[in-house]
């Protein structure tokens, strides 16, 4: 167990974790599997990230920039961290997920906007929630060799900038933006 707790990869580790938990079950040991049996688990099943960001625009450019952020990250890895938007782009952007561990470079594809979204003309609000898939492309620290896929939701809600004429205007960068996003997949590092 000590050696493969070292491993590189958790799934190893798990795996390992696993035939331990099953070995204690076996020889009628239930309470001591319980531990390495659920961490194995919580690698088979999945990874969950979800979290939010504020964005608002930077003055005389047409970019925006991140103020504040949260992301949380529950399986084989579980720990708190924030998001950075390296590369821009609509409907794919390179950001990472930071966390004490490492970060993890991520590329995140936009889908489709979901049915129940909705502008209000007057006010120039958007809200709306639309298909995003995370792609993970390696890391830094413990994430070095990080591999996997997530796919979910992104919730927001948008204050649009105005056109010159007072009209709502969808190709300037919205004057603040906050977004809630949920997402499960798969993380091996």
């Amino acid at each position: 167990m000590a050696e493969h707790s070292r491993a590189s990869r958790s799934v190893d580790h798990a795996r390992t974790q696993l035939a331990y938990g099953e070995f204690l079950r076996r020889s009628r040991r239930r309470v001591d599997a319980r531990a390495p049996l659920r961490a194995a688990l919580d690698v088979f099943t999945g990874e969950t990230v979800r979290g939010s960001i504020v964005f608002v625009p930077v003055p005389g450019t047409d970019t925006r920039t991140v103020i504040s952020s949260v992301v949380v990250a529950e399986g084989a890895f579980k720990g708190v961290g924030r998001f950075v938007e390296v590369v821009p782009g609509d409907p794919v952007s390179q950001d990472d997920l930071v966390s004490r561990a490492g970060t993890v470079h991520v590329v995140s594809t936009l889908g489709t906007l979901l049915p129940g979204s909705s502008i209000n003309l007057h006010s120039c609000l958007f809200s709306g929630t639309q298909q995003l898939s995370l792609q993970v492309t390696g890391g830094t620290g413990q994430f070095a060799d990080a591999t996997g896929s997530f796919s979910g939701t992104v919730s927001g809600r948008a204050l649009l900038a105005r056109n010159p004429d007072g009209s709502c205007s969808f190709t300037q960068v919205p004057r603040l933006e906050v977004d809630k996003f949920s997402e499960s997949g798969t993380l091996s590092f």
